[in-house]
């Protein structure tokens, strides 16, 4: 029953509360409005009608209140598939639930209301998550290129505070799989297979770290993010073609010193540490790339 499983929700928080670790936020849903959940599926999910999902919220926030856990915990929403379905299911959330509600989380696989969802977010007042999008796995850069145009757009456009990767290492299996890294759950003495999109990945997460802000960028296929307590500007550049790209990326605004190139690509470069290959003229920076990788400059 809903009792039964926001009873075994809030337990599980209380308990590793009393452990030390408190969750910032328990969302009590995952792609709720999907209706790709039946009995005895394999993956995560439970379906659920908006009214009910209404019901759901207060009764979790009310326990979370009564176990004396909501000015630590509050209640996000709703993880939903697609940005679109995200948007749909926030509209249908009522006032009262939505007193509970901290944060938005969607999932980015599919749609096109990005700008939508930062908006309603904005007006809400609630943090904004892309809380899992996920590729399958390939052998080239194909993967890490549709990655970084994920991550690319998706902070262009949504702009949530944080962007989550759903399969970081999965298990190998005939078919389909989805990690960054393959591995065999079954035996740790095998080896780990590391994709080139796991050190697409890593040119996002080494280098644009909690606290960074993201800035625009007058390249499309370039993320900006600049710390302003250290001073340190990075550039993520992606090239997507198959063929060699000419950035050219104003940084007149910066007092550019020194700085250093990374490059991942199909010519066996994975986070490559690269000579100095950036020219800077009049405060652009100019570089010859080469076809299918990304790269990072800071």
């Amino acid at each position: 029953s809903v009792d039964a499983e926001i009873s075994y929700e809030i337990n599980v928080v209380e308990w590793y509360n009393q452990e030390g670790i408190t969750f910032r936020t328990l969302d009590p849903f995952n792609e709720p409005t999907l209706r790709y959940w039946n009995v005895n599926g394999n993956q995560e999910g439970c379906s659920f009608s908006c009214p009910v999902m209404n019901t759901i919220i207060k009764k979790v926030g009310d326990s979370l209140d009564s176990q004396g856990l909501l000015g630590d915990i509050s209640v996000s929403c709703s993880d939903e598939n697609t940005f679109d379905q995200e948007f749909s299911t926030i509209s249908c959330i009522d006032d009262n639930a939505k007193s509970y509600v901290s944060q938005y989380n969607t999932h980015a696989y599919g749609g096109t209301q990005r700008g939508e969802l930062f908006n309603v977010s904005k007006l809400d007042g609630k943090r904004l998550w892309m809380s899992e999008s996920g590729f399958p796995a390939s052998g080239d850069m194909s993967a890490s290129i549709e990655l970084s145009e994920q991550i690319l757009n998706d902070m262009r456009n949504l702009k949530p505070i944080a962007w989550a990767y759903w399969q970081v290492i999965e298990h190998i299996q005939p078919g389909i799989d989805w990690g960054l890294i393959g591995a065999d759950f079954s035996n740790s003495s095998t080896f780990l297979d590391i994709r080139l999109a796991y050190y697409g990945f890593l040119q996002y997460t080494r280098f644009i770290r909690p606290g960074y802000q993201i800035i625009s960028s007058n390249d499309n296929d370039t993320l900006a993010a600049y710390d302003a307590i250290n001073q340190t500007l990075v550039l993520v550049c992606t090239n997507k073609n198959n063929i060699s790209t000419i950035w050219n990326i104003n940084v007149s605004m910066f007092n550019i010193g020194l700085f250093s190139t990374f490059r991942t690509s199909n010519n066996n470069e994975k986070l490559a540490l690269l000579p100095n290959i950036w020219h800077i003229i009049d405060g652009w920076e100019h570089l010859c790339d080469q076809h299918r990788s990304v790269e990072i400059l800071q």
